[in-house]
């Protein structure tokens, strides 16, 4: 896959893009800028879309408005074209289903990544002792929707944590109740489904997701657990 990137870039002349999403460009920039050192931090040459970036889609797509998606993708499809994009790599779940099942866009020359997936092919494989535990909560949208588990896994890992997990995890991970617009439409159910995933954990344990939105949702409704964004743990922030 390195020998790929590299064939894009050198010799097609491709770019890599990195792709925030809506969430964290506009409600989590730390994040944004997290993942950003990340990539430098890895090798990774890529560029942004920044005032030319527009929304993936998927609550279009997920409210049932197919017309609408249909628009919203090929208009993106165009902006890739426009800027020799070879490769996507986004932090945002959502995004990265809709890139890649939903636009297909390996079809039109551009292959898709999950930043965890990156991070987990460029980083030096170490053996680390486990530290500390932390509780790995599985996105819907990585998860069961894309079938990515154990790359973020393996990254906790070799940062050094013991990686607990919840009663109910990988295909069978309880949702964080902040998708599907429930934040705005049933603001206390979308509280309760949250408080009850996280009801297994202890006070003080630290739970962390690679997902914008959970990572939010569980900010948001929990006083005494420690919930940490995927880059935090990697920065050690």
């Amino acid at each position: 896959m390195n020998l790929l990137y590299k064939f894009f870039e050198k010799i097609l002349g491709k770019s890599t893009l990195y792709y925030p999403g809506c969430f964290t460009k506009n409600i989590l920039p730390g994040i944004e800028k997290n993942y950003e050192e990340i990539l430098n931090n890895l090798g990774v040459n890529f560029i942004k879309l920044k005032d030319l970036e527009y929304c993936c889609g998927s609550p279009v797509l997920r409210a049932g408005m197919k017309n609408d998606f249909e628009e919203i993708k090929n208009k993106n499809i165009e902006i890739f074209k426009n800027h020799n994009v070879g490769l996507i790599i986004t932090n945002c779940p959502a995004c990265f289903n809709m890139f890649k099942f939903e636009y297909k866009l390996s079809e039109q020359g551009i292959e898709v990544e999950h930043i965890t997936q990156t991070i987990n092919r460029k980083s030096p494989k170490l053996q680390v002792l486990n530290l500390k535990d932390i509780f790995y909560h599985d996105p819907c949208h990585l998860g069961r929707l894309s079938n990515i588990y154990d790359e973020p896994r393996d990254i906790l890992r070799n940062n050094g944590y013991n990686v607990c997990e919840f009663s109910k995890n990988r295909e069978n991970s309880f949702c964080c109740g902040g998708g599907g617009g429930l934040v705005n439409n049933n603001p206390e159910l979308s509280k309760n489904i949250a408080e009850k995933c996280l009801s297994e954990l202890l006070k003080d344990s630290t739970i962390t997701s690679p997902c914008p939105m959970c990572f939010y949702q569980f900010k948001n409704n929990s006083d005494s657990i420690d919930v940490k964004e995927f880059s935090e743990i990697i920065l050690d922030k």
